[in-house]
């Protein structure tokens, strides 16, 4: 039987083994405010104590962190007073966080420029609530109801994000943690498991009962505490078997418990030192190290107490039913789960190798003329090579198996196949996904400035519902980044380097042709060059440019492909005519004034 010391040994192989996915699982974990929530006071400066607590008070009135009382306190005072004097309250307390940290110039996060500060101010002064409450009274109800309406909303919101998510967050770790302590292999995508698995309502139902027991017992103090232990497992049991009933999962951690809540209590006392140390060093080794040791000790005691409970032939130890999440099935086993995939692996299929200028183009850029058969055959033998490499570490034994999962994993589609990225566009496609990006840039600009002055207003220099800078942004990340697609990585770095430069030097081509006119200025943002470009803008490209690539650019091209060709021709053609035309009118005649110029 494994020593509270060897638990704590292979504890430190798996946080060296899997240190990135590890360190990932838990920043999520801080983020959302689930746990570690103090290793982050790195962050803070020598004398912030005041700040500290306001900051705290800002952010915990609600999920959404609304502050003066709450967003019902907010909404009654506009039932009792007037929409306008709140958003003037809201207005005023936003100048004040932005005078402030002006004035704070030693401060590591700014709240005076960006859409971060916009998003962190408008909520803590409970400007965003105030708006929504003005859109939702323009769209025809009274003031009352619109107050009312808004506050529900966001009730609502708070509530179904902390279901989904903040509530369940722990089982995903934990399904991670567990998976690492056993395989080499263990990537991001694995928080998706339950998904997958089509249980993940399961599991949060599973997880809000432990919740809502642990609350109503927490109201009776001792209670609460021996509670604490007695759903400590909760987590960890629905990461096994997230088919798992919410009742047998509770009663099931209660009995695995029985006789083990003192030793849990010692084993985290054990981690005093390590605690101490994260006070001393504000958080910094807590962060980079502690919590996934922590975490990754709690795997191994977990695993423990599931072998003691199936030795003693526990009541409901059945439904502890993944083995091979314990343990890795032998090469056999593997073999005849995966036979499809060594078939495939061993049969020969030879690769479409266009040749001359074409071959050149499919190649570099990803783009064929028209979706012809040897298109086809292509796309055949990338789907296959896409299938096997994603099957290859399970088949191998370095990754957790699917297919031999108790859960419905094994059952499900592999859509995975359909949304293959190394593909090929024909040009009607990349025709119809410049107009469609360019339509979305532009839905969201005008949003964005509807929301936020509360007019309709036409962005960008065209006067057409579109905004080019989105569509060209879109078509290069896909064609001129083609052979960096295998690498996500390399791909992220050079959509965010290829989108700075395209935004810088349109801006500064657009100045020099409308003498000197600003479409937009990030002045004040944090890292910006000239106005011009600025960090968060690049990160919102590069994710933005790795959602286009492997997702959102091949489901579009999916339906695209059902055209018929002589229907896309005759779309692309009309499409392009119209956009000329803007092109050329808007050239004399570009599209400015308030709320489009600087």
């Amino acid at each position: 039987m494994n020593t509270r010391k060897e638990m704590k040994q292979q504890a430190r192989k798996v946080v060296f083994g899997h240190y990135g996915i590890l360190l990932a699982v838990c920043l999520v974990a801080i983020i959302l405010g689930t746990e570690f929530t103090g290793s982050f006071d790195i962050f803070k400066l020598p004398g912030d104590a005041e700040r500290e607590a306001q900051a705290r008070h800002e952010l915990i009135e609600s999920e959404f962190g609304v502050d003066r009382s709450n967003v019902w306190g907010i909404a009654y005072s506009i039932i009792d007073g007037s929409i306008a004097k709140e958003e003037k309250t809201a207005d005023e307390l936003t100048d004040q966080a932005v005078k402030k940290s002006e004035d704070e110039t030693n401060e590591v996060f700014g709240r005076s420029a960006g859409v971060f500060a916009n998003v962190v101010n408008g909520l803590t002064s409970g400007l965003f609530f105030v708006k929504t409450v003005k859109i939702i009274h323009r769209l025809g109800l009274s003031k009352d109801a619109a107050a009312l309406a808004a506050a529900m909303l966001v009730t609502l919101a708070s509530l179904a994000f902390w279901f989904l998510f903040k509530n369940m967050y722990s089982a995903i770790a934990k399904r991670i943690l567990l998976e690492c302590r056993t395989y080499e292999s263990v990537g991001l995508p694995r928080m998706f498991f339950f998904l997958r698995a089509g249980k993940w309502l399961n599991v949060c139902k599973t997880m809000f009962m432990a919740f809502l027991f642990q609350w109503l017992w927490s109201l009776t103090i001792i209670g609460g505490v021996i509670k604490y232990y007695s759903y400590f497992l909760v987590p960890y049991i629905a990461a096994e078997n997230p088919e798992i009933g919410w009742n047998d999962c509770i009663t099931l951690s209660r009995k695995m418990m029985n006789g083990h809540k003192w030793e849990c209590f010692v084993a985290e006392l054990s981690f005093l030192l390590w605690d101490i140390l994260g006070i001393l060093t504000l958080g910094v080794s807590d962060l980079f190290y502690v919590n996934m040791y922590k975490s990754a000790f709690f795997a191994e005691y977990y695993a423990k107490l599931r072998m003691l409970s199936k030795q003693n032939a526990l009541p409901g130890s059945e439904l502890l039913n993944d083995e091979f999440l314990f343990a890795k099935a032998d090469k056999e086993t593997l073999q005849n789960a995966y036979s499809d995939i060594e078939e495939l692996r061993g049969k020969q299929q030879d690769e479409v190798i266009p040749t001359g200028w074409r071959g050149f183009v499919e190649k570099n850029f990803g783009i064929t003329m028209y979706n012809c058969r040897d298109e086809e055959k292509f796309w055949a033998y990338q789907k296959r090579a896409l299938v096997i490499e994603a099957a290859e570490s399970a088949a191998g034994g370095a990754a957790y198996p699917d297919r031999l999962s108790p859960n419905p994993i094994h059952r499900q589609n592999n859509h995975f196949e359909r949304l293959h990225y190394m593909r090929h566009y024909s040009i009607g496609s990349l025709v119809l996904l410049f107009f469609t990006f360019s339509l979305i840039g532009w839905i969201w600009e005008v949003s964005f400035h509807f929301y936020e002055d509360g007019v309709f207003v036409n962005r960008g220099i065209m006067h057409g519902p579109w905004l080019p800078i989105y569509g060209f942004g879109c078509l290069m990340i896909l064609t001129l980044l083609y052979r960096l697609r295998k690498s996500p990585a390399k791909e992220f770095l050079a959509a965010i380097g290829l989108c700075g430069l395209v935004e810088y030097f349109t801006s500064y081509f657009m100045e020099l042709a409308y003498g000197g006119v600003k479409w937009w200025d990030y002045s004040g943002y944090f890292l910006n060059i000239d106005g011009r470009i600025c960090a968060e803008g690049l990160l919102v490209f590069g994710i933005g440019g790795m959602l286009i690539v492997y997702l959102i650019a091949p489901l579009f091209d999916n339906f695209i492909r059902r055209i018929k060709p002589a229907a896309l021709v005759c779309l692309c053609v009309v499409l392009l005519s119209v956009f000329v035309c803007d092109q050329i009118y808007s050239a004399k005649h570009p599209n400015e004034g308030a709320g489009v110029t600087f």
